[in-house]
């Protein structure tokens, strides 16, 4: 069969933030929103919470078609030519 990274090691975590900082930062983003509707729902601001609930969302929907898109060229990059 070809050669593939079964059991290989995986590199430690900073090094893979450091190769998707932009992912990284999109998910600390995320985090961060929703931590911040948590506390306004918590103190009665539930309609700013809602609008502040959609950014994570949009960030979500970037963050599968960055995905989507790396997965599919590192594929493409194993099999050059089909």
């Amino acid at each position: 069969m070809g050669s593939g990274r079964h059991g290989a090691a995986r590199p430690p975590m900073g090094v893979l933030i450091q190769q998707d900082r932009v992912d990284f930062s999109l998910l600390v983003t995320v985090i961060l929103i929703a931590l911040a509707v948590m506390v306004l729902i918590g103190i009665g601001l539930a309609s700013i919470a809602l609008w502040v609930s959609a950014i994570p969302a949009i960030i979500g929907g970037v963050l599968i078609v960055r995905r989507i898109g790396r997965l599919s060229r590192e594929e493409l990059g194993d099999d050059e030519l089909l």
